[in-house]
């Protein structure tokens, strides 16, 4: 998907403003963040955009030449020779950000084919955008970008679409994502979902009005340029858009403004003085390729209340940031930039976010300390087969040394892991993503399935495990099947002559990795998540035939509590076998590796 959002370009060469302009008026909605109450961080507090930058920061080798690039694209972009245009885009070509709650109206968000794409991501929107709660007043920013961002407050979930539109009273969007409980979040969309080319959440990156008018931004601030680097990609950014090949940011690439710089010295404007001030302590990411140099603040049309003619001093806001040289200000610092390496990592000093309520109260999991290597603990319970799911191409390796390969057919790789340094793939929910062995197998009466997952809460459940007698498609016999339930509860099932499956009381479908673990042997059937054992069952074998294993869906028509979907929507990683149960203690010192 080459979805990308355009920074708006500033209106006028500053030399040709000659009056102050006044902002268009916003269309009164009383759905907005100014409106309705909603917390200032809405994702984990791991998130990479909520953490403080530390006094001392590395620059990118060639920092100087990426800070050159950007401040010759401020003045080439509709600046002047002397003044470099930076804008902050209010108006359009940015998000109107919404609290839903669920009193407001209900909609299936649908795909409209903007792009002349395949059916495939028609099919993949439609199955990620049901069940939305969009208020009734909301409009989608006006330019062409057509962007929207919406956050339940009963559900946590965070919707956000590119090219959203109302038809028919019905809503529809060329593409867009969904953070199921973003609370748990760091605010990344698996695969190619988000409405912004760089995969990255647009809401923990747009400055607020209301933060504006405090004077405070507590995150990192977005910033579209029009030249990004092409082909190259920096954490937490999972895509790109670039197409320039030179010195020029890579999107999710960092700057900041040093922590020596002394801003009280400094006579800057209001308005430049607060993205300063977040620049030096949270930095500024690059979000998109756009028409100018330009930050991204919630849209005024979903506002009550257009507060930024006042804030803005009755200027636009290039002129703010270029500063009133009659008052003696001096322009937004941007030569004083740094460039961050690719792929920094901002320590975490928040605290761990507080784990989504469940119907029941769940047991505690083993308390997690580093170990050296969670492959060399998986390897050392000797498995039959082991995929780590880290390859970029359509083949999976068996890091068992058995030879028990696979291959990998429409999905998404490589997207974040479940295992620091390592990377997962992620299933689309239908009949077409899957990952599946490359020759049949045998399973004895004794074995261990295991797979780290991330369910996104959906609401349609699916199949993350089964032992199938075809590869594809559904085949006459399917057992061995580890399964996500609607209401995210998770079930293991064998068929020795009938089906018999153990259920979990907790959900998981909760946007967090979890370690699903199954045992059985003459014992009985053991469901571990996490290293805790979550339900237990009677049964001692399963069906005897030669199959195929398999990740991302399969035939679940016999099996209790089916859930809507047979195919599973979310992330999986590290998936093993092993030809005995294993016992509770390699579980635990297993999940206790992951560190």
């Amino acid at each position: 998907m080459n979805h990308l959002r355009r920074a708006a370009v500033g209106v006028l060469g500053a030399a040709a403003l000659l009056v102050p302009l006044s902002v268009p008026a916003s269309a009164a909605t009383l759905s907005g963040t100014d409106s309705r109450a909603v917390p200032s961080r809405i994702l984990s507090s791991a998130s990479p955009f909520y953490q403080k930058l530390p006094g001392s920061t590395p620059a990118a080798a060639n920092s100087a030449a990426l800070v050159s690039s950007l401040n010759a694209q401020a003045h080439a972009f509709y600046g002047t020779a002397t003044d470099a245009n930076v804008s902050v885009n209010t108006v359009k070509y940015t998000p109107p950000m919404y609290v839903s709650r669920n009193t407001d109206p209900l909609y299936d968000v649908t795909a409209w084919n903007c792009q002349a794409s395949t059916s495939l991501y028609a099919n993949l929107l439609n199955e990620k955008l049901q069940d939305v709660r969009i208020p009734a007043d909301a409009l989608p920013d006006p330019s062409d970008d057509g962007s929207m961002a919406v956050y339940n407050r009963d559900t946590g979930d965070l919707v956000e679409l590119w090219k959203a539109r109302k038809v028919n009273g019905k809503w529809q969007a060329c593409w867009g994502g969904r953070l199921s409980a973003a609370g748990s979040s760091l605010g990344v969309y698996e695969g190619t979902f988000g409405s912004s080319a760089s995969g990255m959440a647009m809401w923990p990156t747009t400055i607020r009005a209301s933060e504006l008018a405090q004077g405070r931004i507590d995150h990192v601030i977005g910033l579209s340029i029009p030249f990004t680097k092409a082909g190259t990609v920096s954490w937490p950014a999972v895509r790109t858009d670039g197409w320039k090949t030179g010195n020029e940011l890579a999107i999710g690439q960092m700057l900041r403004l040093p922590a020596s710089l002394d801003l009280d010295a400094v006579k800057l404007s209001p308005l430049a003085r607060t993205i300063a001030r977040a620049a030096q302590e949270y930095g500024i990411i690059i979000t998109d390729t756009g028409g100018s140099v330009a930050f991204s603040a919630e849209n005024a049309v979903g506002l009550a209340t257009n507060p930024y003619p006042g804030l803005f001093r009755n200027r636009w806001s290039f002129q703010e940031m270029m500063a009133n040289k009659a008052l003696g200000e001096s322009a937004f610092p941007l030569d004083k930039l740094v460039a961050l390496p690719l792929n920094y990592k901002v320590p975490v000093t928040a605290p761990a976010p507080t784990p989504s309520p469940t119907t029941t109260t769940p047991s505690t999991p083993p308390a997690t300390t580093p170990a050296a290597d969670y492959a060399a603990t998986v390897k050392a319970a000797k498995p039959s087969l082991y995929w780590r799911l880290d390859s970029t191409g359509s083949t999976v390796a068996d890091a068992s040394g058995n030879g028990v390969g696979g291959r990998m057919t429409t999905v998404y790789r490589p997207a974040p892991g479940a295992i620091a340094g390592n990377t997962a793939v992620a299933t689309y929910g239908n009949d077409r993503s899957l990952v599946h062995a490359d020759a049949r197998s045998a399973s004895g009466a004794a074995y261990t399935v295991q797979v780290w997952f991330k369910a996104n809460g959906i609401g349609k459940g699916g199949k993350l495990v089964g032992f199938e007698e075809a590869q594809t498609a559904f085949g006459s016999r399917s057992d061995r099947s580890l399964y996500m339930l609607n209401d995210g509860r998770l079930a293991f099932g064998t068929m020795p002559g009938s089906a018999k499956a153990i259920t979990s009381t907790r959900r998981y479908n909760d946007g967090a990795w979890h370690m699903a673990t199954v045992t059985q042997s003459s014992g009985g059937t053991v469901l571990y998540v996490d290293a805790v054992r979550v339900a237990t069952g009677t049964a001692t074998g399963a069906a005897a035939y030669s199959g195929y294993w398999r990740l991302g869906g399969g035939n679940l028509k016999a099996w209790p509590n089916q859930p809507t979907n047979s195919y599973f929507a979310g992330s999986l990683d590290e998936f093993a076998v092993y030809p005995a149960a294993l016992p509770a203690a390699t579980v635990t010192a297993q999940y206790k590796a992951r560190g």
